[in-house]
């Protein structure tokens, strides 16, 4: 008689994935962010190939990335929907500096920054000029990315992942020696460098300080250096208003979530998600109303 087969099941895929993001806190912070960003790049393909497969896209685009979101929700205890008095005021003052400072540089000639003002028709306009179905499917989706997926996983990325773990410029600057020396071609070079030796010795820096820095602390260079990236991932147009916006809502991240306050009157990132999802929101009726489709 042989013993039962005592083994685990295999996992699912599912669970493979489940088991896959909780083993590094890096992973739930920046996967949804890299998930849209690639599913966006390779839609932009098939929107020019196919106008009409734009709604489609984008619909699997925000399935994808909702789906990606529930999964992870128990690893990222900062994503909340808690909400702060500081929301309505912040909201309003990014959405002026946002369409203020955007158009000012969109319509100037210097340098890169002119090109971030785009003189022809947005896809979605094209798409009402055939079918107003169309359009109002890509103008509905376009709502559900910009005003409710956009906030949570940008903010995971940046006012946690990055303001964390880019705290303070001594161990960002091993870290970056770290990552270098795993990069291919320079990877080895580093590796053997002084400099690379000593930072191998260390403990992963980026890690280690997403991990010993909470929800709330923020120091002059985290707030630099993650605005910087916020600002990287947006046209240069953009830029200003990426740095009021990076400037504004770690401020809030601190001051939400400052050490005086008791554990449980901490708001986590709900705060700066309704902040970042109501400029949004604005920011698609300005388009609306005023038919600049620049900020869309």
């Amino acid at each position: 008689m042989t013993d039962p087969d005592t083994s685990s099941p295999p996992a699912s895929k599912v669970q493979a994935l489940d088991a896959w993001m909780a083993a590094d806190p890096w992973r739930p912070r920046v996967v949804p962010f890299f998930v849209w960003i690639l599913a966006m790049f390779f839609g932009g393909f098939l929107v020019d190939l196919e106008p009409h497969l734009q709604p489609f896209w984008y619909a699997a685009q925000c399935g994808l990335t909702i789906w990606l979101l529930w999964r992870i929700r128990r690893l990222v205890p900062e994503m909340n929907l808690r909400f702060h008095w500081t929301v309505l005021p912040s909201a309003a003052l990014l959405l002026w500096a946002w369409i203020a400072l955007g158009t000012v540089i969109g319509d100037t000639d210097f340098w890169i920054f002119g090109h971030g003002s785009s003189t022809g028709r947005h896809d979605i306009q094209k798409l009402g000029d055939t079918h107003a179905a169309w359009f109002w499917a890509s103008m509905i989706l376009r709502f559900v990315g910009m005003a409710v997926l956009v906030p949570f996983f940008e903010e995971l990325f940046i006012r946690s992942a990055m303001l964390r773990g880019l705290h303070r410029w001594g161990p960002t600057k091993t870290g970056l020696i770290q990552f270098a020396a795993d990069m291919p071609v320079i990877g080895d070079a580093v590796a053997n460098s002084a400099a690379g030796k000593k930072a191998l010795a260390e403990a992963p820096q980026f890690t280690k300080q997403l991990v010993e820095t909470p929800l709330g602390p923020i120091t002059v260079f985290s707030v630099f250096a993650s605005t910087l990236v916020f600002a990287i991932s947006h046209v240069p147009r953009d830029w200003a208003g990426c740095v009021a916006c990076g400037v504004v809502w770690c401020l809030m991240v601190w001051w939400t979530n400052r050490e005086s306050l008791p554990e449980d009157k901490r708001a986590g990132l709900g705060p700066v998600i309704w902040s970042h999802g109501l400029v949004n929101a604005l920011l698609w009726a300005y388009t609306l109303r005023w038919d600049d489709w620049r900020f869309l």
